[in-house]
Protein backbone atom coordinates (compact mmCIF):
# COMPACT_ATOMS: atom_id res chain seq x y z
CA UNK A 1 0.00 0.00 0.00
CA UNK A 2 1.25 3.65 -1.14
CA UNK A 3 0.96 6.31 1.51
CA UNK A 4 1.38 9.65 0.94
CA UNK A 5 3.57 11.65 3.26
CA UNK A 6 4.24 15.39 3.60
CA UNK A 7 7.52 16.14 2.35
CA UNK A 8 7.88 18.16 -0.96
CA UNK A 9 8.69 16.88 -4.51
CA UNK A 10 11.45 19.66 -4.73
CA UNK A 11 12.54 18.96 -1.32
CA UNK A 12 12.62 14.95 -2.07
CA UNK A 13 14.67 15.42 -5.57
CA UNK A 14 17.17 17.39 -3.82
CA UNK A 15 17.62 15.34 -1.31
CA UNK A 16 18.16 12.22 -3.44
CA UNK A 17 18.70 11.12 -7.13
CA UNK A 18 15.89 9.82 -8.62
CA UNK A 19 15.04 7.04 -11.14
CA UNK A 20 12.25 7.74 -13.08
CA UNK A 21 10.60 4.91 -14.56
CA UNK A 22 6.93 4.85 -16.36
CA UNK A 23 4.97 5.72 -13.18
CA UNK A 24 7.65 5.18 -11.36
CA UNK A 25 10.59 7.96 -9.92
CA UNK A 26 12.40 5.31 -7.18
CA UNK A 27 15.11 6.84 -5.25
CA UNK A 28 18.49 6.30 -5.83
CA UNK A 29 22.19 7.68 -5.25
CA UNK A 30 24.95 9.57 -5.86
CA UNK A 31 24.38 12.77 -8.57
CA UNK A 32 22.20 11.43 -10.72
CA UNK A 33 19.39 12.69 -11.97
CA UNK A 34 17.75 9.49 -13.33
CA UNK A 35 14.52 9.55 -15.67
CA UNK A 36 12.75 6.57 -16.84
CA UNK A 37 10.15 7.54 -19.33
CA UNK A 38 7.91 4.98 -21.03
CA UNK A 39 6.66 5.38 -24.48
CA UNK A 40 3.09 5.50 -23.72
CA UNK A 41 0.68 7.56 -25.17
CA UNK A 42 -1.13 8.71 -21.97
CA UNK A 43 -1.41 12.90 -22.15
CA UNK A 44 -1.05 13.18 -18.15
CA UNK A 45 1.64 14.53 -16.26
CA UNK A 46 0.50 13.42 -12.49
CA UNK A 47 3.51 13.88 -9.57
CA UNK A 48 2.88 12.41 -6.16
CA UNK A 49 5.49 11.50 -3.33
CA UNK A 50 5.15 8.19 -1.00
CA UNK A 51 6.03 6.30 1.86
CA UNK A 52 8.50 4.35 0.65
CA UNK A 53 10.97 7.82 -1.03
CA UNK A 54 9.54 6.75 -4.48
CA UNK A 55 8.14 9.60 -6.65
CA UNK A 56 5.23 8.68 -9.29
CA UNK A 57 5.31 10.22 -12.47
CA UNK A 58 3.12 9.63 -15.42
CA UNK A 59 4.72 11.03 -19.36
CA UNK A 60 3.60 10.56 -22.76
CA UNK A 61 5.53 10.32 -26.19
CA UNK A 62 6.87 13.52 -27.17
CA UNK A 63 7.25 14.40 -23.64
CA UNK A 64 10.64 16.51 -22.32
CA UNK A 65 11.88 16.41 -19.25
CA UNK A 66 15.01 18.86 -17.73
CA UNK A 67 17.32 17.21 -15.19
CA UNK A 68 19.86 18.84 -13.54
CA UNK A 69 22.45 17.41 -10.46
CA UNK A 70 25.09 19.44 -9.23
CA UNK A 71 27.57 19.79 -12.03
CA UNK A 72 25.20 19.25 -14.93
CA UNK A 73 22.21 20.08 -16.60
CA UNK A 74 20.35 18.33 -19.28
CA UNK A 75 17.55 17.90 -21.43
CA UNK A 76 15.54 15.16 -23.91
CA UNK A 77 12.45 14.08 -25.11
CA UNK A 78 10.89 10.68 -25.71
CA UNK A 79 10.33 10.28 -28.98
CA UNK A 80 8.33 6.87 -30.52
CA UNK A 81 6.24 5.06 -33.29
CA UNK A 82 4.16 2.68 -32.92
CA UNK A 83 6.51 0.11 -32.09
CA UNK A 84 9.98 2.36 -31.58
CA UNK A 85 11.32 4.63 -28.93
CA UNK A 86 14.20 6.70 -28.76
CA UNK A 87 15.78 9.43 -26.73
CA UNK A 88 17.40 12.54 -27.98
CA UNK A 89 18.30 16.04 -26.29
CA UNK A 90 21.82 17.43 -25.16
CA UNK A 91 24.06 17.43 -22.13
CA UNK A 92 25.79 20.23 -19.99
CA UNK A 93 28.85 20.52 -18.17
CA UNK A 94 27.83 23.59 -15.61
CA UNK A 95 30.86 23.55 -12.64
CA UNK A 96 34.32 23.06 -13.06
CA UNK A 97 34.93 20.50 -10.47
CA UNK A 98 37.27 18.07 -12.75
CA UNK A 99 33.97 16.03 -13.60
CA UNK A 100 31.91 15.27 -17.15
CA UNK A 101 28.18 14.97 -17.19
CA UNK A 102 26.58 11.88 -19.60
CA UNK A 103 22.93 11.02 -19.97
CA UNK A 104 22.34 7.19 -19.57
CA UNK A 105 19.21 5.67 -21.49
CA UNK A 106 18.09 1.79 -21.26
CA UNK A 107 15.45 0.81 -23.34
CA UNK A 108 13.04 -2.37 -22.45
CA UNK A 109 13.61 -4.37 -25.41
CA UNK A 110 14.56 -7.54 -26.12
CA UNK A 111 18.19 -7.19 -25.38
CA UNK A 112 17.58 -4.46 -22.55
CA UNK A 113 20.04 -2.18 -24.30
CA UNK A 114 22.02 0.82 -23.18
CA UNK A 115 22.69 4.06 -24.92
CA UNK A 116 25.29 6.90 -23.76
CA UNK A 117 25.58 10.54 -24.37
CA UNK A 118 28.94 12.02 -25.44
CA UNK A 119 30.80 13.63 -22.31
CA UNK A 120 30.06 16.86 -21.87
CA UNK A 121 32.96 18.59 -19.89
CA UNK A 122 34.68 20.76 -19.29
CA UNK A 123 32.06 23.68 -17.56
CA UNK A 124 30.48 25.25 -20.14
CA UNK A 125 30.29 22.26 -22.67
CA UNK A 126 27.25 20.94 -23.98
CA UNK A 127 27.19 17.84 -25.87
CA UNK A 128 23.68 17.07 -28.17
CA UNK A 129 22.53 13.30 -28.29
CA UNK A 130 19.88 11.05 -30.29
CA UNK A 131 19.65 7.31 -29.90
CA UNK A 132 18.71 5.11 -32.29
CA UNK A 133 15.14 3.73 -32.14
CA UNK A 134 14.99 0.78 -30.32
CA UNK A 135 12.31 -1.92 -30.64
CA UNK A 136 9.77 -1.46 -27.40
CA UNK A 137 7.61 1.78 -25.25
CA UNK A 138 9.49 2.54 -22.65
CA UNK A 139 13.24 4.19 -21.68
CA UNK A 140 15.07 4.29 -18.93
CA UNK A 141 17.56 7.70 -18.97
CA UNK A 142 19.20 9.14 -16.16
CA UNK A 143 21.79 12.24 -16.12
CA UNK A 144 24.64 11.63 -14.24
CA UNK A 145 28.47 12.98 -13.09
CA UNK A 146 31.63 11.85 -12.70
CA UNK A 147 35.59 11.77 -12.39
CA UNK A 148 37.81 11.81 -15.02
Amino acid sequence: MMKRVGRSVAGLVASVAAVITLGVISAGGATAAPGQFGASPVGIAVTDVVANGEIVAMGGCGQTFNPDVPGAKAYWQVECTSTQVRISGWVEDTRADGKCAKVKATFDDDNNSTFYSSAACPKGERESFTSSYRRGNSVSAYLYTYDV
